[in-house]
Parts: structure tokens; C-alpha cells; sequence
């Protein structure tokens, strides 16, 4: 993967918010795994990031990018069944188990209230999700990565902080990547969902 070009664009984005006013938020994200995610890792996520850009159209719509990095992972001793190029069969013992999630979108969001108060939004994120799926076990790993084209709505407060523009920022967000390539047991049925909390500040070069 090209961390480099995805490091590049966030800089772009973050530089861009303030030369054409735009709203940048920054959060810390816990993620929690639904369906076939939690699956293979049921724990909680709390390693994960968020750095999105709002231009504003209006008063009250903006269209935007945001970018992510969602880290789930547990130690699990349950046997797993594999059946991937470099190995196939049944697996016992300590296992670490981890998904990578690196959400990549454009974002269309709707925004409740008036100018220096506390707004709330909702908003629809559709884009790619590169995703990398790891399983190791003692000297041995195993990795699996694919790219998903996803869908993630979400909504949210945006609360000022005085008399500057900065604001906290709480929000949910609900991520689905849809079925893309094969999983690490062998199956086609290889999509991921997750929630996430958001918890951040926005940065504004003028109020909204």
C-alpha cells in the first residue's frame, strides 16, 4: 500500500481547509465490530483516527473527503479454519488476530441550527476501504488484504469552544465494506462492518 500518497493527500486536505475556509475535524476513533468482523476479532478497537474536510455550499450543506485508520485486534486460543495460498487447514493455539481499516471517501453532510451554537449534522461517506486482515502465530503470519468499495453513514454534534473556531466534536459513524476478494477461511463472503465513536476537535478559519 502507498502510505505515502495517502499521507500527501491528508496534508493537501488539512492545508486546503484553511485557504478555502473549509471545516476540518480530527478525532480519535473507538471502533466496534459487527457481523462478519466480529467474526474473527470481537473486541473493541480503540487505535484509530480521523481527518476529514467540510466545504460548506450553504449555510447548512458541504461536501467534503475523509480519511481513517481503524486498528481491531485480540489474542485468541480458538482454532480457526484457513484456506489461503500459503496455508490451508486447521489452526490451534495463541493466535493474534487484527484488522486494518483504511476508510478513503467522499462526504456529502446536512447541518442543524445557527452560526456559533451547537449543531448537530447527519451525513453519508461513500468511497474505498483498503483492508488488511493478519493472523500470527508464534514465528508464522499470515496476511490477507483486499481494497472494498463502501458506504458509511453517519451524524453528529459540532459544540464552539469560546470565541475562536474551534469547536468539539462528537460524532457515530456506521461503516460497511462490501464483499471484495477472499476472506482468510477460504470464503467469498468477505465484507466488513463496524461502528465507530468519533471524539475530536473542529477547526474553522471562519464560523459557518
Amino acid at each position: 500500500m502507498k502510505i505515502k500518497y495517502i499521507i500527501a493527500i491528508l496534508a493537501i486536505v488539512s492545508c486546503t481547509s484553511f485557504a478555502q475556509e473549509l471545516l476540518t475535524n480530527a478525532t480519535w476513533n473507538i471502533g466496534l465490530p459487527v457481523g462478519k468482523t466480529s467474526e474473527f476479532v470481537s473486541d473493541q478497537g480503540w487505535r484509530g483516527f480521523t481527518i476529514a474536510g467540510r466545504r460548506f455550499l450553504d449555510n447548512e450543506n458541504s461536501v467534503g473527503l475523509t480519511f481513517g485508520w481503524n486498528i481491531f485486534d485480540e489474542r485468541n486460543d480458538e482454532p480457526i479454519n484457513v484456506d489461503y495460498e500459503k496455508a490451508s487447514g486447521t489452526i490451534s493455539g495463541t493466535q493474534i488476530r487484527s484488522v486494518n481499516s483504511f476508510p478513503m471517501m467522499v462526504s456529502v453532510h446536512h447541518h442543524f441550527g445557527n452560526k456559533r451554537d451547537m449543531r448537530t449534522f447527519v451525513g453519508l461517506n461513500v468511497g474505498t476501504y483498503y483492508i488488511l486482515q493478519r493472523l500470527d502465530m508464534g514465528v508464522y503470519r499470515i496476511d490477507n488484504d483486499n481494497w472494498h468499495f463502501g458506504l458509511a453513514p453517519e451524524a453528529g454534534l459540532i459544540i464552539p469552544v469560546g470565541e475562536d473556531n474551534t469547536a468539539i466534536y462528537l460524532g457515530g459513524r456506521y461503516n460497511y465494506a462490501f464483499d471484495s476478494g477472499t476472506a482468510l477461511g477460504g470464503s467469498e463472503d468477505n465484507y466488513y462492518t463496524y461502528w465507530e465513536i468519533n471524539i475530536g476537535f473542529a477547526f474553522s478559519s471562519r464560523w459557518f
